[in-house]
């Protein structure tokens, strides 16, 4: 017998995906997370540089976001033609993130790009500091130091206390995620059948994705030895004992298979007035959500009895991380990329794009893999790069075929936006990955080399 919250929660996808939208046409956003940095050593800013930037941006027209727990400014919002740009920190301060307001086309989505920039310089010089265009802190490592306080990050180390043995593993703390920094891609999709096609397609397509993407070799100030892409496998060394990062456990059938599977993973916590309370004693959301009241604990222990909303679906369906999902905003989030180089910040909404404008083709092309070998290409990907092999398929050539596709989808639209995916021809050409080149650009010239070709700024000031 279905459960109450997995009815709930395939309605609520239903409905938000399915219902007409208030603007036609494709609406494209982007999450761009940036490690911010000190330019003379490459370390993690200070938390007063951080305040700073709020400061900076509130004089130039932005409004101050304000966190309803702590009261403290945590942000800057700016209006956009559809909802707001947003500047925020993530679980670091020293992680940068412009959730940049939903455009039409690749086009205007540069345009914001080179907006942004040209108003960050003022600021980068002033205090001495570079935005990079890195998947991952190079110098500092993952601290507690580096945590923002705020309300969503309250609950974490409760929740996953470091240290705590998961399947004979300790855990690290939630700390390990002040440092990585990705290009997240929301989509506007037409129908929940879309939805789920094309995040089946994103997650299927996660180790060809890496290969041609991975930004995150350099870390704790020397090249990994064992992977170019650190950040994606922070999620695996973080949540040891749910199926709920990388890639699903399996191809999702429909809008109501998607919507079972969320209701089945573990909940976290809820919010009442601003405050969030513990619900991660029971199994699954379902059994949560089943029960009323249920029993929840505010953060200082005390027990409260607390009554399920559909509010907090929404919450929950933040709550899991794979490579793609669908959004609570009713969009579609390809979450994989790595931050990438300079001048190549377009290329992760490029190539998503792509690949929803070519579904069909994408679909099919995906068929010819069992599930459990595109999970294999995920891991291999992080490791090797372009230089990859699962069960004799080459990920360059993987990587190939998801970028024609992806020229495909681009050409259909007819706007010549394929030539964002240009960077991306040209890595397959040389077979050189953003991670290959900066472990070559480190060890040829340490860290002051490496934040001058992946200052994010350099060129637009200039």
């Amino acid at each position: 017998m279905e459960s109450v919250a997995a009815s709930k929660i395939y309605e609520y996808l239903q409905e938000g995906l399915d219902k007409p939208k208030s603007v036609s046409g494709q609406r494209i956003g982007t999450e761009l997370k940036f490690p911010l940095v000190e330019q003379n050593n490459g370390s993690a800013v200070k938390l007063e540089t951080v305040n700073a930037l709020w400061s900076y941006l509130s004089n130039r027209g932005w409004k101050a976001a304000v966190d309803p727990v702590t009261n403290q400014v945590v942000g800057a919002t700016k209006p956009g033609e559809y909802n707001d740009t947003l500047a925020s920190c993530e679980t670091g301060f020293c992680k940068i993130e412009f959730s940049l307001a939903h455009v039409g086309d690749l086009h205007a989505l540069n345009r914001q790009i080179d907006s942004l920039k040209a108003e960050l310089i003022p600021f980068a010089e002033e205090h001495q500091v570079s935005f990079l265009g890195c998947g991952i802190h190079p110098v500092s490592p993952p601290s507690p130091e580096l945590v923002i306080a705020k309300q969503r990050t309250l609950a974490w180390d409760t929740l996953f206390p470091e240290g705590e043995i998961v399947n004979n593993k300790p855990r690290p703390g939630m700390h390990l995620f002040t440092v990585n920094s990705g290009s997240h891609v929301h989509l506007s999709v037409s129908s929940a059948e879309e939805a789920v096609g094309i995040t089946n397609v994103f997650n299927g397509f996660a180790g060809a994705q890496i290969a041609l993407m991975g930004n995150s070799s350099v870390w704790k100030g020397k090249v990994d030895s064992e992977f170019q892409c650190v950040a994606e496998k922070f999620w695996d060394w973080w949540m040891l004992d749910e199926a709920r990062v990388g890639l699903p456990n399996k191809c999702f059938t429909d809008i109501e298979d998607y919507g079972n599977a969320i209701a089945k993973l573990r909940p976290f916590y809820v919010v009442r007035n601003e405050i969030p309370i513990l619900i991660n004693d029971y199994a699954t959301f379902a059994n949560y959500y089943d029960c009323s009241p249920a029993k929840g604990k505010y953060l200082s222990g005390e027990e409260v009895d607390i009554y399920p909303e559909e509010k907090d679906i929404k919450l929950h369906n933040s709550f899991y991380w794979f490579t793609a999902r669908i959004s609570r905003y009713f969009t579609v989030e390809n979450r994989l990329c790595d931050q990438q180089v300079p001048g190549n910040l377009a290329c992760p909404a490029a190539l998503s794009l792509g690949l929803l404008k070519a579904l069909p083709e994408a679909q099919e092309e995906l068929k010819q893999f069992q599930w459990s070998t595109l999970k294999l290409m995920r891991e291999a990907a992080m490791r090797d790069g372009l230089d990859a092999k699962v069960k004799g398929i080459e990920l360059a050539d993987m990587a190939k075929k998801m970028l024609d596709l992806a020229i495909l989808g681009l050409e259909r639209r007819g706007l010549g936006e394929e030539v964002y995916l240009e960077p991306l021809k040209q890595r397959l050409i040389s077979k050189q990955n953003p991670a290959v080149k900066a472990s070559e650009i480190f060890n040829q010239g340490g860290i002051k080399a490496l934040i001058k070709a992946r200052d994010i700024l350099v060129a637009s000031s200039k």
